[in-house]
Order: structure tokens, then C-alpha cells, then sequence
């Protein structure tokens, strides 16, 4: 298997907070200044070849083309996101501040990980304004959530509007949030903060703490970690002060450190404690009203490379550093260890990876997950414990510094392009009839992973035992979508059904065509078949029957993305 090392020095390893509020205030779509080409209606729905759209009325989306469409004229550093759709074909152009053109459909870097045509997809963009002394910065430009440009100067000093414009085809706008990002000071230390370091350092517990022996006691003027120098090498620290909030409203604190460390404010926990490297902060957000308040900040030494750092800031300003300058150094620059699929005189080859996985929300892990590489770009997770496909995602393929760097902890793959989030329950079950509920989970006694086979190209087909019937899962990287075919073999107790969607809404495009989760993504089944849309524990659900002739049948469909 290869390991490809590429030095990472952006994003999670930077010492200052990736967000001071990741909240942005909607803007009104009805006060932009429509070019002609453009108009305000409710929603869109693209046809089957997303060719051309249907809309309704209302004031929800903007729908245009080949004019400009300036979404705001800066005069300070802004954050700015907003979701597009675009027709089959279309290149949509985005202007910056400062006349620079950024085509989604022409950057390779971009057009690899955006989704298929008719479906939403989202751009965020962070810009610093430059002056005489400096020069203008593209802070982040995000398109699904993957970060494609970062820290990047960009050339002159003009500052004209941000706009947004269909060069070919058409596109639809929605959802735009904007705000102006400033450098204001919102909170300062009321006076010196008073210290006591204890012996001992990797104390999770701070009463354990408060009983060890006490090796100094003095002031400090910001929090730092290296009033500890002269001190043992294990040590623990409570740091005290009141912090002059300077008017009322909600507060972020990033707590940024190397070991162990907890945040209280007026006697309430505000970050409790946490292991940390370097380069992980913990942040949280709460109400506080114009005045002092007590703060008390608790930080254990531990085997990682020390460091304690405090942000504080509210909706609209950058984050404000309430320690030492050299309390909080640079971590170290951590090598991304990534794999992607081979390219050889052998053929292309589709990488596999077992792994633990954790979807957003899930509080455990899933234990027994694999991820499967195409060298298409066409990427998916199934867990083999219920057979589900977990998440697809295009571009590059496994993030595993989590798995195979140092001590490997917590041993999780992550998708290294925008992952696209599937029911994760069992995709077949045998119900007594069409009304049942799905289950969410199933045990052995009723599903059974067996193994897999692998062609030449190393593509897996999985085998598993089910409800009385052995199935085979072939699921193939073609095009821009996944294709699965589940084939069952047996004499199952009742009529076996695939649930093969299962969302908040699901829309029929076309004969055999459904959009999922609000155009997410799509799921495409042979017209003929006789599916059935369900409303079932708050989904809505696409439900087959597989129907079995001689004791053997298929389900055979289409996730596209």
C-alpha cells in the first residue's frame, strides 16, 4: 500500500483558532441589485439531464447566468458563504475584491471534488483587505467543505465587489451569509492573574491536584505556561484573574494547548478538561454581560510538547490572544500521511483500508469499516458490521495520520475530499410487508459478514449472510456515480426489501431518478421497478422489493453525486 507524505502547515496545525464565529447573518436576496439575466423566485428544479430548471415563486433563490452578480462591495475583511447549483455544463466564475477570476469548473483543484450537475454544493470565502504596507489576502476558499486555496496574496490593490456569474449554462444562488471580520478588542484582563504551581503533572482531576505540593505561588500579567520554567518537568498550574468583558453579549473562548487543560468562568465550567496536542483547540460559546468576571484556567503538563493559549472573541472580530506571545508555539509541522490509489503498468489499481470510522453525531466508532479507492476518484466507506455505505466522496482518497502516525490515535480514516453522508443502516432486510418500520441496526444473528473476493484491479465484492439468504455486494467506481449491485440467494422467512434512500426529503426528477436530502445528492433504479415512497420514522424512504425467482434475485442502482 502506498503512503504518499506531503508536509501539512495549514488548517488544524496553525496556533490560532480556525474560527472566531462560524456563524455568518443571512443577506437578504431580495435587496442584491439583480443584473439583467437574473430573477428572485422560491426554488429550482433541475431536469433529469440538468440541462434546464423549473422554478417557483418566492424570494428563497436567485436563478441567472452570463451577467455578474455582485454579492457585496467590502470596505473590511469579510467571510462570506453561499450555496450554488449549476446546469450540465456550466462554468461559473467568481470575481474577488480585487478583479481576480476564479473558475470552479476550469481550477483543477476545484473541479475535481464539486458535485454532479443539479445538485447544491457550497463556496465559503475568507478575504483580508490589504493597505499600503500589505498586500490583499484570499484567506480560505472552501468549496464542500474541503479547502482548496489557503493564505494566498493576491495581486493589486483595487478593491471592486465580489460577483458571481455563469460564463456558460446557468446556476442558482441561495443561502448567502456575509459578515465583516475586524481586529476590535472586546475583553482585557481586569489586572494580574495569580498562579500556584502543584507537583505533578497529567492530573485529570483538579481537587487531585489542589492536595499535591505547592513548588510556586505569584502574578503573572497574561496567561503563560512558561512561569513554570525553573519548576520539575511534571507540573500542574491554576491560574486566577477577572476578565473585563466589554459589553454584554455572546463570548468565544479557543482554549489552545499542549497537554492538559480546562476553562471556568464565574464558577461555571465553560471548556472542561481535555488532552490536547498542540494545533487542537477547544472552543465554546457563552452569554456574559458588560463587566468583570472571574476566570480561572487550569493547565497539567503531560507528554505532549507544552503550550497554553486563550482567544477570546465575538460575532464579527478576530480572535484575541489573552496570553503570552510565547506561550502558545508553533506546533510542530505534521506530515499528512495519505493514501490514493495506484497508477501502474499493472493497471489502475483500487486501494482498500480497514479502519475505524465516526460519522458526525455518532458518539461511538464503527469498529469494523472499509474504504474503498478508485482511481476514477469515485470513493466510499461500508460498515461490515450492518453493510451499509457509510459515505462516498470524490477527489483524493484516505486521510490516515490518525491511523499510522506515532502512536496512532484515535485511529480514524477521514475522506480527503467532501464526503457525501448515506443511511447508515442495512441497505436489505426481509419484512413482513411494505408498512414495516426499518430497522436501524441488526445483529449477527441476522446479518453476517463472510469475507470478499477481489478482482485484478483490486475491486471488492463482499459476501455476508442475511435473514435466511447469502448476498453478494458489488459496488463499482463509474463515472461520476457508484453503482451497487446486491445479489441474494436463498429462502428467506419473508419478502426481502432494499431501502435504497432514505432522507429528510426525496424529490423524483424523472421516471427512475430521485434527488435526496434537498438535491444532496441523487440515486438512480431502473424506471420499471416498482418502488415505493414512504414517509417512516420522520424519512422519507424509497423502498424495493426484491423479488426472487429459483431462489436467486438482484437490486441493482445508481448513488450519484
Amino acid at each position: 500500500m502506498t503512503r504518499q507524505i506531503a508536509a501539512l502547515l495549514v488548517g488544524w496545525l496553525l496556533s490560532v483558532p480556525v474560527y472566531a464565529q462560524s456563524d455568518l447573518p443571512p443577506v437578504s436576496l431580495a435587496q442584491l441589485t439583480r443584473p439583467a439575466g437574473w430573477q428572485l423566485v422560491g426554488s429550482v428544479s433541475p431536469n433529469a439531464e440538468s440541462t434546464s430548471m423549473k422554478t417557483t415563486s418566492g424570494a428563497n433563490v436567485l436563478v441567472g447566468s452570463s451577467a455578474p452578480l455582485t454579492l457585496l462591495t467590502p470596505t473590511a475583511d469579510f467571510r462570506v458563504r453561499f450555496e450554488t447549483l449549476m446546469t450540465a455544463g456550466a462554468d461559473v466564475v467568481l470575481t474577488l475584491p480585487n478583479g481576480q477570476s476564479i473558475s470552479l469548473a476550469h481550477s483543477q483543484e476545484i473541479a475535481r471534488i464539486l458535485k454532479a450537475p443539479g445538485l447544491w454544493q457550497t463556496v465559503e470565502l475568507w478575504y483580508k483587505i490589504g493597505s499600503t504596507k500589505s498586500s490583499s489576502m484570499l484567506e480560505k476558499l472552501a468549496i464542500n467543505g474541503i479547502t482548496v486555496r489557503e493564505g494566498q496574496t493576491v495581486a493589486g490593490t483595487a478593491l471592486g465587489p465580489l460577483t458571481v456569474m455563469a460564463k456558460t449554462g446557468s446556476m442558482a444562488i441561495r443561502n448567502v451569509g456575509y459578515r465583516v471580520m475586524t481586529p476590535r478588542i472586546v475583553a482585557q484582563w481586569a489586572g494580574p492573574l495569580s498562579y500556584t504551581i502543584v507537583e505533578g503533572g497529567y492530573i485529570q482531576d483538579p481537587a487531585e491536584a489542589a492536595k499535591k505540593k505547592v513548588l510556586k505561588q505569584d502574578t503573572t500579567n497574561l496567561l503563560s505556561y512558561e512561569v513554570s520554567y525553573g519548576q520539575p518537568r511534571q507540573y500542574t498550574i491554576f491560574f486566577t484573574g477577572k476578565l473585563n468583558a466589554l459589553q454584554t453579549g455572546d463570548y468565544r473562548f479557543d482554549l489552545n494547548q499542549g497537554g492538559l487543560a480546562a476553562l471556568w468562568i464565574d464558577g461555571k465550567e465553560v471548556l472542561p478538561i481535555n488532552h490536547l496536542e498542540l494545533g487542537m483547540p477547544n472552543a465554546n460559546t457563552i452569554p456574559l454581560t458588560a463587566g468583570p468576571h472571574d476566570v480561572k484556567v487550569y493547565f497539567s503538563r503531560s507528554w505532549f510538547r507544552p503550550g497554553l493559549g486563550l482567544y477570546v472573541s465575538q460575532a464579527g472580530t478576530r480572535p484575541q490572544p489573552l496570553h503570552a506571545p510565547t506561550s502558545l508555539p508553533e506546533p510542530d509541522p505534521v506530515a499528512v500521511v495519505s493514501v490514493n490509489p495506484d497508477f501502474s503498468d499493472a493497471g489502475n489499481q483500487v486501494q482498500r483500508i480497514r479502519s475505524f470510522v465516526q460519522l458526525p453525531g455518532e458518539k461511538t466508532k464503527r469498529t469494523h469499516s472499509l474504504s474503498v479507492g478508485s482511481p476514477v476518484g469515485i470513493h466510499y466507506t461500508v460498515d461490515l458490521n450492518q453493510m451499509a455505505l457509510l459515505q462516498v466522496w470524490k477527489g483524493d482518497f484516505a486521510n490516515t495520520t490518525e491511523m499510522w502516525y506515532e502512536r496512532g490515535e484515535p485511529q480514524l480514516l477521514a475522506p480527503l475530499g467532501p464526503p457525501v453522508y448515506l443511511p447508515a443502516q442495512t441497505p436489505l432486510m426481509v419484512l413482513p410487508n411494505d408498512a414495516t418500520a426499518w430497522p436501524d441496526s441488526l445483529g449477527e444473528n441476522i446479518l453476517q459478514y463472510k469475507g470478499l473476493s477481489i478482482n485484478k484491479q483490486g475491486v471488492p465484492t463482499l459476501t455476508y449472510t442475511l435473514a435466511g439468504t447469502t448476498v453478494t455486494d458489488a459496488t463499482r467506481a463509474e463515472g461520476n456515480a457508484l453503482v451497487r449491485t446486491l445479489t441474494l440467494a436463498g429462502s428467506p422467512t419473508g419478502t426481502p426489501y432494499c431501502r435504497v434512500a432514505a432522507g429528510s426529503a426525496i424529490e423524483e426528477v424523472s421516471k427512475g431518478l430521485y434527488a435526496v436530502n434537498d438535491r444532496s445528492y441523487y440515486v438512480r433504479i431502473d424506471p420499471k421497478a416498482k418502488v415505493k415512497m414512504r414517509q417512516s420514522n420522520g424519512k422519507q424512504e424509497l423502498l424495493l422489493p426484491v423479488e426472487l425467482k429459483n431462489g436467486t434475485g438482484s437490486v441493482h442502482y445508481s448513488i450519484v453525486f
